[in-house]
């Protein structure tokens, strides 16, 4: 769908928090929510994922309403949160220009600032492994900013290693996804520096105040001492204090301590810095200095053991590029959780023909 068709909002000033699963997404959606001007959610609507350009014309009454019944559904099921579907609709309606930008816009605002309404807030979603939308956000909020988080690869990927539900040595896939997300930032950079922030996960974990500040600064906000107590951390979807691969809840400001020296072996080490580099090195992470023997060379390979990890090597082997996205497309994911009885309709339709 061209980006025309897709609709511009300009007085909103929305905020997207974008970057790899794992690497402190959730912790950074809550840390903007804590802000008195923010209202922040985790995982919910999703509307780049899960809504734009999937619903037809938004000039059609009938495609506006099927967009946000659907999306009252999915964030309802999935997180017990709720929308005013007539109101978002009823305002739509009255709009000379209905998009899907106005769209995004209305639901946002409904489920995360209507309890405020005397209070001029702006909204935020988190959005992981969605980067490449990036551009279509900004042209769409035209006021709009990004603030994309990077952690070590290594710590992604050993986290990612016990909290997945992906079969075999997927978590490996981590490498792949971390060096397109470096990859993208720095080319957005280029062309959006002035609304793409790019912040490291362990530099929020070592200087709070000061990465605090600088956020801030970016998104034209007042600094707020509130941001620095986990007390007030909040975001709606996903809780951030128990988002987290080992077993503890965070209580306190998160240390971001490296794990990777004792969840991955050597060879797995080896490869997330092989394919993650030179952007490894670029955004500040040091090399742990393993070199492979014979042995090491023969055991990386039998880490690439099927079809779908073989595919994103040979991408990064023939063409210098990672991937961005899931063995399990999460969209396919969330519709046979909220929506069955339309994955059972094309089954039986599949069999009938």
């Amino acid at each position: 769908m061209d980006i025309k068709d897709l609709g511009v909002v300009t007085n909103s000033q929305p905020i997207l928090v974008s970057g790899v699963y794992r690497s402190g997404t959730t912790f950074l959606a809550a840390l903007l929510g804590a802000h008195p001007k923010l209202r922040s959610s985790s995982s919910t609507i999703k509307f780049i994922r899960f809504c734009l350009g999937k619903y037809g014309d938004m000039t059609d009454s009938e495609n506006r309403r099927a967009l946000v019944e659907d999306s009252r559904r999915r964030v309802n099921k999935r997180w017990k949160l709720d929308m005013d579907a007539e109101a978002i609709i009823s305002k739509a309606n009255f709009s000379s220009e209905p998009s899907y930008a106005l769209m995004y816009d209305l639901m946002m605002k409904d489920m995360l600032c209507s309890a405020s309404p005397e209070t001029e807030l702006r909204w935020v979603e988190k959005l992981a492994v969605q980067w490449s939308g990036i551009p279509v956000f900004l042209d769409m909020f035209p006021n709009g900013r990004v603030v994309h988080i990077i952690r070590d690869p290594r710590d992604v990927t050993a986290s990612y290693k016990y909290m997945t539900f992906e079969e075999g040595n997927t978590y490996i896939d981590a490498a792949f996804n971390c060096r397109d997300s470096m990859q993208s930032m720095m080319q957005l950079d280029s062309h959006y520096s002035d609304r793409v922030m790019v912040v490291r996960g362990e530099d929020l974990a070592e200087s709070p105040e000061e990465s605090v500040s600088d956020l801030c600064e970016f998104l034209d906000l007042d600094y707020s001492e509130q941001m620095l107590d986990v007390n007030c951390l909040n975001t709606v979807g996903e809780e951030w204090s128990n988002n987290t691969s080992f077993g503890e809840k965070f209580v306190k400001w998160p240390r971001l301590t490296p794990r990777w020296k004792d969840k991955l072996s050597k060879v797995e080490v080896m490869l997330v810095e092989m394919i993650t580099q030179p952007y490894f090195s670029v955004y500040g992470y040091r090399s742990s200095g393993y070199f492979p023997t014979k042995s090491d060379w023969n055991a990386m390979y039998e880490v690439f053991d099927d079809e779908f990890l073989q595919e994103r090597f040979s991408r990064w082997l023939t063409s210098g590029l990672g991937a961005e996205g899931y063995r399990t497309d999460p969209y396919d994911h969330e519709m046979k959780i909220v929506f069955p009885e339309r994955i059972t309709s094309l089954i039986n339709r599949d069999k009938k023909v």
